[in-house]
């Protein structure tokens, strides 16, 4: 394995975890949408709680970098 290949990228990083926020809060959103449909609000409710947390937190990690 070369050093060349496993050379770490800053840019890269940070977009990579700005996509897998973005899955994690894709995911919450639908099964949100799902217990919700089931008539689980109790659950929608802990589900839309911890995708605003998850929105939160990485704006706040986008300014502060």
């Amino acid at each position: 394995m070369s050093t060349d290949s496993a050379s770490f990228v800053p840019q890269q990083y940070a977009a990579d975890i700005a996509y897998e926020y973005a899955g994690m809060i894709n995911t919450l959103i639908y099964l949100s949408q799902e217990a919700r449909n089931a008539n689980l609000e109790l659950v929608s409710l802990h589900m839309d709680i911890a995708i605003a947390e998850l929105k939160e937190y990485q704006s706040l990690k986008a300014k502060t970098g």
